[in-house]
């Protein structure tokens, strides 16, 4: 069917051109915008012959045809044509357009590509139409040329980028040949560069080519009944005022993008040569809904330019909760300019907030108020936060909480209802609360949390605990996300404030997440902390949960308590001198993964098998034992099985590098090559991760790991080749760990890098190699002096004292050689005052060489 209309006349000022001229001191407009006439064409393809038939094409061609009419267009509308009306109703509009200043083309349906042209398919097309492509379906960059010849603006907008309708591998016969017809998707249209002008044609201001998705992606047709994404999106923002329409197909491209979770975004190809405004016809532009709206507009906009590696990390949180993409982006612009510069550490807070976010949506019920206005501005607030608006969400709380205070004034009169008014009242300082905390405002939402505590504290027990414990976390959460040790106090007495509030002869489940929530402040205060008291009293109260029987109870919070024990336990290890602190965490860690599947929670149970990895591995560094060092390995391996880099990349990157050191640690201690040559791989995998651009600390880090396994590795070959990747490796790190930001690892890389090149030059007997060696060592001693790091010291002079034998031997030089029985003397006598006389022959047989050194030159 096709129909016909012509848009409304109060809409005649619906269109804008305007052309800007800059000088080099002035600027000036070249002509006020003015009104223009528009021309439209809306086809919807939905009830195929032949193809697969597609639900909601007719749907999406009603709406936009609506749209259009509404914005002052005049639009002509087909459904379901077969090839011959569609020929027809695109002749008209060809026809319709001379004379118009813009022609718009909506296209929702099936569409190919195939030999760089992309095909618009009719409801008549049938497999056996490829033969003949021209003859059965609409090639698209004619139509484009014709619109050039005939209108100053075309704009053509496409939803036809679902997957191929043909069989596979189907292709069409051309004038050139056979062309294979895409998987997916539409390609860049030959139409959508600059066409050239003709001689009798208007003056061109230029072209817009929309496709939904990106070229060679498909697009989601959306649930059946309603509108595809594209549309839906063209819908919300097309008649966007006081926009540029470059703008405008930004906010539907990443309207798009929000609403599939990332799945769909599309693609614009414009070459307009002036702006061009829509939306002039009238769109409410005050009130509750379009401050919402206004704010989620320019969140759009501020998500376009969102770094591609910012994007992922985004993404991966949403994809990881299951939350509302656009949500969350709206969380990260509340960041401002507090957003972390470190992936991991802006990974880490997302988490945290999709987290609280899916708590809040699992937990919330629409609000039973017997008042009017905050039911209103409660559901504003929360259609606010939907669409990302936290600035405007924020605002409606606001204005809750001023009706929650006028009535608050009055309601002791009503004695009858004056429990449920209070936990009413409480629950709009909570709702208000939950939206400061995701806006990583938790100070606020502290004071909020205790504004609710204080509503309920008479009234309900239950709740008045509820509340303390959200004021408790949001205060620790502050502390941490701060570096704020004094907030870290205040929420551990809090959380002490929530343990009175609970029954004390028992462990219910509510005195077990407070436990857990105040043990897990007390490790954040520890690992800050140089001795060892809040590690060990944390350890002591996961260890009380594991043991208290709320396994039968509640197995989650026995699950939970058991992670961070096996946590806390392998920080108190690096405290202490001994094995059992890294043996209790892998037994912790393996009892939590015991008790969840692979399959309904695969990254936690994998982060709990790195856990036990971790501690099994420090298990064997201590006692030297290559045994547990490759059950360690076996269980990296089994983690990553499931964790993959697709599921949590920096945890995919941080495990990789942990595989990395436990392989390297095995391959040290024995012959052979095998294990080196598999730590190397294991480094350079995360590397693929952790790149200079996003985490340039770590990826120092990576490249010092990556140079010790290749130094090792080439310690067993006889040329330099991978001796001299491993210097490689180490001049990387240098690059960022600089003397000034990270002396400590700056000393490490010059010990390392040291060594490597005493080897190399001792190995190839060229001098200035090992006096660039010996020079990397007096760097390391600038920082590792005796005072400040005397085993290090120590190391650094049996170096050097190596170092200088070499030279002094090649040189026949007897004052080097007494220099470098000097510093082997002192690293000797270092070593056996501390206490290490397994070193001892070592150092003899050096002090052995020298002295046959000197000897021979007398």
């Amino acid at each position: 069917m096709a129909d016909r209309h012509r848009g409304t006349t109060d809409a005649a000022f619906l269109l804008a051109l305007c052309l800007a001229v800059f000088f080099h001191a002035s600027s000036a407009w070249a002509e006020d915008a003015r009104p223009m006439r528009g021309v439209a064409l809306v086809i919807g393809e939905s009830r195929y012959e032949h193809l697969t038939a597609l639900p909601n094409p007719a749907n999406d061609a009603r709406a936009v045809d609506r749209l259009l009419g509404e914005l002052g267009f005049d639009v002509t509308s087909v459904t379901d044509g077969d090839k011959a009306k569609l020929d027809r109703s695109l002749q008209r509009f060809a026809e319709d357009a001379a004379g118009a200043d813009v022609a718009l083309l909506y296209y929702s349906g099936h569409g190919i590509e195939a030999g760089g042209e992309n095909y618009l398919v009719p409801v008549s097309a049938a497999p056996s139409s490829l033969a003949d492509a021209g003859k059965n379906l609409v090639a698209l960059s004619g139509l484009l040329a014709e619109l050039k010849a005939k209108v100053p603006v075309a704009i053509v907008l496409l939803d036809a980028c679902r997957t191929n309708p043909f069989p596979a591998g189907a292709s069409i016969t051309t004038a050139s040949g056979p062309a294979p017809v895409a998987a997916a998707g539409l390609g860049v249209t030959r139409g959508a560069v600059p066409l050239a002008d003709t001689p009798d044609a208007p003056q061109s201001l230029g072209e817009v080519i929309g496709f939904a998705a990106e070229p060679g992606h498909a697009a989601l047709d959306g649930d059946a009944g309603g509108n595809s994404p594209y549309a839906a999106a063209l819908l919300k923002h097309l008649a966007a005022g006081g926009f540029a329409f470059g703008d405008v197909m930004t906010m539907v491209a990443e309207e798009v993008y929000v609403q599939t979770g990332g799945r769909q975004r599309p693609w614009t190809n414009a070459s307009l040569r002036r702006l061009l405004y829509f939306g002039l016809t009238p769109e409410q532009a005050t009130g509750d809904d379009a401050e919402i709206r206004g704010e989620h507009r320019k969140l759009l906009l501020t998500i376009a330019t969102t770094p591609a590696d910012t994007r992922r990390i985004v993404e991966a949180a949403a994809n990881s909760g299951a939350v509302p993409l656009g949500t969350l982006y709206g969380l990260l612009g509340a960041l401002g300019k507090d957003v972390p510069g470190d992936p991991r550490e802006l990974d880490r807070l997302l988490r945290g907030q999709t987290e609280h976010l899916k708590a809040i949506i699992a937990e919330r019920q629409a609000l039973t108020s017997t008042d009017v206005d905050i039911v209103r501005l409660s559901n504003l607030a929360e259609k606010a936060l939907a669409d990302g608006a936290v600035t405007t969400a924020i605002k409606f709380q606001q204005q809750a909480k001023m009706r929650v205070a006028q009535l608050s004034k009055t309601v002791d009169k009503a004695e009858a209802d004056i429990k449920a008014r209070r936990i009413e009242f409480a629950e709009v300082y909570s709702r208000s609360g939950d939206t400061y905390f995701l806006a990583f405002q938790q100070m606020k939402a502290a004071d909020d949390y205790g504004k609710a505590f204080e509503q309920v504290r008479r009234y309900d027990t239950g709740l008045a605990w509820h509340y303390k414990l959200a004021q408790a976390n949001a205060i620790r959460a502050f502390g941490t996300f701060r570096g704020d040790n004094k907030a870290l106090q205040a929420a551990m007495r809090t959380f002490g404030e929530a343990a009175k509030l609970l029954p004390q002869d028992r462990m219910t489940p509510q005195m077990v997440m407070t436990q857990n929530d105040y043990g897990l402040a007390l490790y954040m205060y520890g690992t800050r902390q140089s001795g060892s008291a809040s590690l060990e009293q944390a350890v002591a109260i996961f260890s009380s949960i594991v043991s208290s029987g709320i396994r039968q109870t509640d197995p989650s919070l026995w699950t939970e308590a058991q992670s961070n024990l096996g946590t806390a336990l392998v920080l108190l290890g690096t405290r202490k001198s001994g094995p059992e602190q890294y043996q209790q965490a892998a037994l912790a860690f393996a009892a939590a993964r015991q008790a969840i599947t692979r399959q309904d929670q695969p990254l936690k149970w994998a982060l709990a098998r790195k856990g036990e990895a971790d501690a099994i591995a420090w298990i064997g560094l201590r006692g030297n034992n290559p045994d547990q060092l490759r059950e360690a390995v076996d269980a990296y391996q089994d983690a990553l099985t499931t964790l993959t880099r697709d599921l949590d990349p920096l945890s995919w990157a941080a495990t990789q590098d942990a595989l990395g050191s436990a392989l390297w640690a095995i391959g040290d201690r024995l012959d052979g090559s095998e294990m080196l040559q598999r730590a190397v791989d294991a480094y350079n995998a995360a590397l693929t991760e952790n790149t200079r651009e996003r985490v340039p600390l770590l990826w120092a880090t990576e490249q010092s790991n990556l140079g010790n396994a290749l130094s090792s590795l080439g310690q067993r070959e006889t040329g330099t080749a991978t001796l001299e990747r491993a210097a490689d490796a180490y001049h990387n790190a240098l690059e960022e760990w600089t003397r000034e930001r990270e002396p400590f690892s700056w000393a490490t890389a010059h010990n390392n890098l040291a060594r490597n090149l005493v080897l190399t030059g001792e190995r190839t007997g060229n001098a200035a190699t090992v006096e660039a060696g010996l020079a990397s060592y007096r760097e390391a001693l600038k920082e590792w002096t005796r005072q400040t790091a005397p085993l290090q010291w120590a190391s650094l002079q049996g170096g050097v004292g190596a170092a200088l034998l070499i030279l002094g031997r090649d040189k026949a030089d007897a004052g080097i050689l007494r220099d470098a029985q000097d510093a082997m003397q002192q690293a000797w006598t270092f070593y056996q005052k501390a206490g290490y006389p397994r070193y001892d022959g070592f150092f003899r047989d050096r002090m052995a060489e020298i002295d046959k050194a000197m000897t021979a030159l007398k």
